[in-house]
């Protein structure tokens, strides 16, 4: 059966069992993941997968079900698995299916070139990124690198007559280096995601990667006490990450968020504006509409500041009477619909990475953080977190600092960011969004370190 006839298959039979709405979720991904070590290729796998979910209302109550084959045996599977689900489903929330009528934004998220580019260009690419890093300094003693390619193709089709798809697809490049420092080990890294194999600039990655990795020769740790600190845009972007949670309706309306109520009033600094773009054109998250079919547009979730909204789907948004925000999300074809952002990120300001060191003065600069599952609690707030970074001195670089845990809280950092820097930059694309900041200065953290 193609997707089609299942799609009019399933629609039929729905509407015989007594649906009142229906809808269908599909979707399809493909990835290529190489990564090379001693000049060999230590992994190389190609990889798809496709599945469908179903659901529709039955007597007033959401029933799901999903499936990855599409034959006759499914049509009556789905169906009939939605309509049992339906019937002893307990769940008060309101769930809507979404008929349209939005303006939907043109989206090209699809770059033919990059999905037509030989698979032997894409293996160069990473025996490159690891051989470059090699030759840039003689105390490396090992460079892992990657390249892993994605394609995704999403559609949505409902009994309301809603009929939405898009495709798109994009490359991230990777590669962690050691270094022999004394008797001791030291490892850094660098990555670089775009829509086209020209963005992965192999001879500026390599030196990101090696810079990074010999920054912390011969590291201390510094005296416990409060300090400025400056966390580097990669970082900035983990920890935003992290707590990005707190901006999702969902979780404000479960308690496991401090933000209830708080619409409108100051929440941060007036250097503090944090945007959701699912239409920024080098966005990796990016999507003409979200997983329940509400067209995305792009919004200021924070200005200046102040809370201006909430993250909604349609359900969330049905609860406290206002429009979803089209953040409606599925990490996968059989997840439930949750809440997510999209292209999220810290606005940046206009001042470059030196010109921020220079506003820091003395401090410390953030250049890594670990822990951030099990040393950050994402609904109070509170982290304390292992580090590594530079020790600033007059606007300086002084010395690599090691050993240390910076601890605070995210909901009391927004409120003391003094500014933010121009270099933006976003992380490793995960499945509840693509996060990015610019280097941002705090006024003060605590420092734990000798």
């Amino acid at each position: 059966m193609t997707l089609d006839e299942f799609k009019k298959a399933v629609f039929e039979k729905a509407e015989l069992s007594g649906f009142s709405e229906y809808e269908i979720y599909y979707s399809s991904g493909n990835s290529l993941d190489i990564q090379v070590f001693e000049g060999e290729i230590d992994k190389y796998t190609v990889s798809g997968s496709k599945g469908l979910s179903f659901r529709g209302l039955f007597k007033g109550k959401m029933g799901y079900a999903y499936t990855e084959i599409l034959d006759e045996e499914a049509v009556n599977f789905v169906v009939n698995s939605a309509k049992e689900n339906a019937c002893v489903i307990e769940k008060e929330d309101k769930e809507i299916i979404y008929g349209g009528n939005d303006r939907y934004s043109e989206f090209d998220g699809f770059e033919e070139k990059l999905s037509k580019a030989p698979v032997n260009e894409k293996i160069k690419l990473a025996f490159d990124l690891e051989d470059e890093t090699k030759k840039q300094d003689k105390s490396i003693v090992r460079v892992d690198s990657e390249i892993n390619e994605a394609e995704s193709f999403t559609e949505i089709i409902n009994s309301k007559g809603l009929n939405l798809s898009f495709k798109s697809n994009f490359i991230f490049a990777f590669a962690e280096a050691v270094v022999k420092d004394g008797e001791r080990m030291n490892s850094g890294y660098a990555f670089k995601a775009g829509k086209s194999l020209e963005e992965i600039d192999v001879s500026r990655l390599s030196k990101e990667v090696a810079s990074n990795t010999l920054a912390y020769k011969g590291a201390q740790t510094v005296k416990s006490g409060k300090y400025r600190v400056a966390f580097k845009n990669d970082i900035a972007a983990k920890l935003l990450q992290t707590f990005s949670g707190i901006f999702s309706a969902d979780s404000v309306q479960k308690g496991m968020s401090l933000l209830k109520d708080k619409i409108g009033e100051t929440i941060g600094s007036n250097a503090v504006t944090i945007v959701d773009d699912p239409l920024l054109k080098e966005g990796l998250k990016s999507r003409p509409f979200d997983a329940e079919g509400v067209a995305a547009y792009t919004k200021k979730v924070v200005k200046e500041g102040k809370l201006k909204t909430l993250l909604h789907n349609l359900r969330t948004a049905a609860k406290e009477g206002v429009k979803s925000t089209g953040n409606a999300s599925k990490i996968a074809y059989s997840s439930p619909v949750e809440v997510a952002p999209s292209n999220f990120y810290f606005k940046p300001g206009k001042k470059n990475y030196e010109e921020i060191l220079s506003v820091l003065g003395n401090g410390i600069l953030i250049t890594n953080l670990e822990g951030l599952h099990s040393g950050a609690n994402p609904v109070s707030g509170d982290f304390s977190l292992a580090a590594k970074g530079l020790l600033i001195k007059d606007g300086r670089v002084h010395r690599p600092v090691e050993q240390i845990t910076v601890s605070g809280n995210f909901y009391d950092l927004l409120k003391n960011i003094e500014e933010l820097g121009s270099d933006l930059k976003f992380g490793i694309p995960s499945g509840k969004g693509y996060f990015g900041s610019p280097t941002v200065i705090v006024k003060e953290l605590s420092i734990a370190g000798e």
